[in-house]
């Protein structure tokens, strides 16, 4: 690789470029001439920009000698010109000349100033309106206007224009009240500006005090009718509208009649034309025109009324006024509470406007203020118990959607209770949490399916809402009104008295008209269960609609609103339904084993005698027949719904299982002689002794009684035990009623046995304990 050249810049002197080798001398040569070349460029460069420098400055030096010489020749005339003898005859050819012309163009140019003013001021005006100028000022300018037009309509050579003149300022006019009662309205005005607008509407239109403040009230009542229609949320009205109408009332109390008598008086105190906001005003060029416009124009004062408007005629004025206004107003608040159907946003107002009238409560001069305070509640009030009403009596929706559930009868078909051992719940997934299980297993028990879900859905949704009323209430209740009534400059016994009024009647008649919509929501929810009940009772598909709609009734009445107190709701339905219910239960059971029983009870042997114990030998176990019954009820009872079977449903079932036993028994000879016969068949010495002698040679008896009547007296101990076993089995302490037909029968069937006293008492033991040891069988009997 070839070396570096060196720097030049290092060497001392030119013999130490020749100490390097050949090539890096060539190298630094050539780097040497690249340098030259590249200075000799930029000197190039920087002498060319310099001289076009030099050639701009020659010019300027040019161009300023030929102006100072032009300058020097103006400055030559002006002295030539500016002596004494020549000023003096400018000055009195002036003089002749203004002395020639003043008598023949005096009058012209006082018509060419006042029509020059007349022509500036509806510009003037326009553009005051447009920009939000004071309205004070363009009224003095419409005065003014009006003046001029007056003055100069005695001109015939000039009466079109003014014609056309006028017509724009009767516009102009119009305007300008609009845009006063537009003002007026704002109720954010100061009381400076609003006696300033009221001059204005004086000025305009030449009324005296009584009438400004009669327009400004019927501009202001306007004003509170019409927010309903400028408002574009009834809210917004509600209380804008009621705070401009205090609002007025405060105006009122503070402007008039001081404030504004004076500021009236004050117009007349300065010629319009010496007003310094109109001759500061540019367009009409005051300096030129002021000498020309007229002595009696420049010196004209307006004529305002100002005292014509004492304190007592305001009082009476306002005990007019604010009523008829006030009805107006709580007109337009009905109107619009009727499109609210939000309680919160009903209360939320409530609360508003209360607050609002009583922090302004003293303003109301010649108002009655706590028939004001009155009537302001009552739209409220009202609203809300019209509200209370229509929540209620959607309840009748939750009824109208049960009717058509309970007659399709694909859609009542309720899913049988499932036991919880089925192997769909172990399939579902609780990784997200057992919601999902628990909704199945809470289904499943209480044979809810898609139909039911949905009555108790719609049923649920009005209960919330009925429940968020009470908790309505009970805000209303708890309201804090301590920092509006503390503004009060009242006794500690007027603040009681409205705080009484606003946290104890309201809430009290809100209550009352909860609880009233509420019984009659439900006594109509129960007028409608009970005819769907008799529409039912002879459908081929009862049970299923009966279960349905005791489902229904099971979860309204454990989902009451909190200000229902009724617990009884619809209890004879339920009754109704459960005693239908169970006799169809107990009818399709005894329609099944009606055979079997009868069988059994017509055997030539008993069932299980060989497993008889004890001495004597007594039954231990019941017939077959029993647990069959017992078994097939205990599944038509599941197979219904295990969650239809409460304790008063249990007991109709045992109640009607009791005498269809007895029905049933009865048909045999000698269950029939007990029944229906009030003789008793061991009423005779002889039967007694037979029977005794029976008893002892069954007891000695290994293989059993060979003697047909000791034969049928172990049937009448087996069907003894049978009817002991039936009566734990049935017992229910829901229905326990003196001379039960049961017990009687059971009390014969005992006396027919022929047992000793332990006997009986052994068998009744066994029995008790048998049915202890097997009720787990039969849960739903339990």
């Amino acid at each position: 690789m070839a070396a570096e050249a060196p720097d030049p810049k290092t060497f001392k002197s030119w013999e130490d470029a020749f100490q390097y080798a050949v090539p890096a001398v060539r190298r630094m040569e050539q780097q040497l001439r690249g340098d030259i070349s590249g200075n000799r460029e930029r000197l190039r460069t920087l002498v060319g920009a310099s001289y076009r420098d030099l050639l701009g400055t020659a010019e300027s030096i040019i161009e300023m000698n030929d102006q100072m010489g032009h300058v020097e020749t103006y400055l030559g005339s002006l002295g030539r010109r500016c002596n004494t003898k020549t000023l003096g005859k400018s000055t009195s050819n002036l003089s002749l000349l203004d002395q020639s012309t003043a008598a023949s163009g005096k009058a012209r140019y006082a018509i060419a100033s006042q029509l020059a003013v007349l022509r500036s001021c509806p510009e003037v005006l326009a553009r005051l309106l447009k920009k939000g100028g004071s309205v004070l000022l363009a009224a003095k300018i419409l005065v003014v206007s009006r003046l001029l037009h007056t003055k100069l309509s005695e001109q015939a050579s000039i009466r079109k224009y003014i014609d056309t003149m006028r017509a724009r300022l009767a516009r102009l006019r119009q305007k300008l009240l609009s845009h006063i009662d537009r003002r007026l309205k704002i109720p954010q005005l100061s009381s400076d500006e609003l006696v300033d607008t009221m001059c204005a509407f004086s000025l305009a239109t030449s009324s005296s005090a009584r009438d400004v403040l009669r327009h400004f009230h019927h501009v202001r009542a306007e004003a509170v009718s019409a927010y309903a229609s400028l408002s574009g949320q009834p809210e917004g009205y509600i209380v804008e509208a009621l705070q401009l109408w205090i609002r007025t009332l405060q105006d009122t109390n503070a402007i008039v009649p001081r404030q504004l008598s004076q500021s009236l008086a004050k117009l007349k105190s300065t010629p319009l034309f010496k007003d310094p906001s109109i001759w500061s005003i540019k367009d009409f060029d005051y300096d030129l025109h002021t000498r020309w416009i007229g002595d009696d124009l420049k010196n004209f004062v307006p004529y305002v009324r100002h005292d014509d408007l004492p304190s007592s005629m305001i009082v009476d004025h306002l005990s007019i006024w604010a009523p008829k206004t006030l009805d107006a107003y709580l007109s337009n608040v009905n109107l619009l509470l009727n499109s609210i159907a939000e309680s919160a946003v009903v209360v939320h107002l409530r609360s508003k406007c209360v607050k609002l009238w009583i922090s302004n409560r003293r303003y109301y001069l010649g108002v009655g203020r706590e028939e004001i305070f009155d009537r302001l509640r009552k739209p409220f009030r009202q609203r809300l118990a019209h509200l209370i009403q229509t929540d209620s009596r959607s309840l009748e929706g939750v009824s109208a959607q049960i009717m058509p559930i309970i007659q399709d009868q694909h859609q009542t078909t309720s899913q049988l209770s499932q036991t919880l051992w089925t192997s769909s719940l172990g399939s579902i997934d609780i990784s997200s949490g057992a919601e999902t299980f628990l909704a199945t297993v809470r289904d499943n028990v209480y044979g809810a399916d898609d139909a039911l879900h949905v009555a108790i859905h719609s049923y649920q949704q009005w209960l919330v809402v009925m429940n968020r009323w009470a908790s309505t209430i009970k805000e209303l209740q708890h309201l804090r009104w301590d920092d509006s009534l503390d503004d009060l400059d009242e006794d500690d016994d007027t603040e009681e008295r409205l705080e009484s009024l606003l946290n104890t009647d309201d809430p009290q008649y809100l209550e009352r008209e909860l609880s009233h919509s509420l019984v009659a929501a439900f006594d109509l929810f129960q007028a409608t269960a009970d005819e769907v009940t008799k529409n039912i009772v002879n459908d081929t598909s009862f049970d299923r609609k009966a279960a349905f709609l005791l489902r229904v009734l099971r979860n309204v009445k454990q989902n009451l609103p909190s200000a229902y107190a009724n617990t009884e709701l619809a209890s004879s339905i339920v009754n109704d339904l459960q005693s239908t219910i169970a006799g169809f239960v107990v009818n399709n059971v005894m329609a099944k084993h009606i055979s079997g029983i009868s069988k059994a009870a017509k055997g030539s042997r008993v069932q299980g005698r060989l497993l008889w114990n004890g001495v004597p030998e007594l039954p231990i176990l019941p017939s077959p027949w029993i647990y069959k019954l017992l078994r097939s009820l205990q599944l038509t009872m599941a197979n219904t719904g295990t969650d239809l079977w409460s304790f008063a449903a249990v007991a109709k079932v045992k109640s009607i299982l009791r005498e269809s036993l007895i029905l049933a028994l009865s048909t045999q000879n000698h269950i029939e002689s007990i029944t229906n016969g009030d003789e008793k068949v061991h009423s005779s010495p002889l039967a007694i002794d037979h029977t005794s002698e029976d008893i002892q040679l069954l007891n000695d008896s290994g293989n059993g009684p060979t003697n047909p009547n000791m034969v049928e007296n172990e049937y009448k101990i087996q069907l003894f035990f049978d009817m002991t076993y039936l009566a734990h089995a049935t017992s229910s302490p829901v229905s326990q009623e003196s001379g039960d037909t049961f017990e009687d029968c059971l009390n014969r069937v005992e006396s027919e046995c022929l047992l000793v006293s332990t006997s009986v008492m052994q068998v009744k033991k066994s029995a008790a304990e048998y049915w202890k040891r097997s009720s787990l069988l039969f849960a739903l009997l339990i």
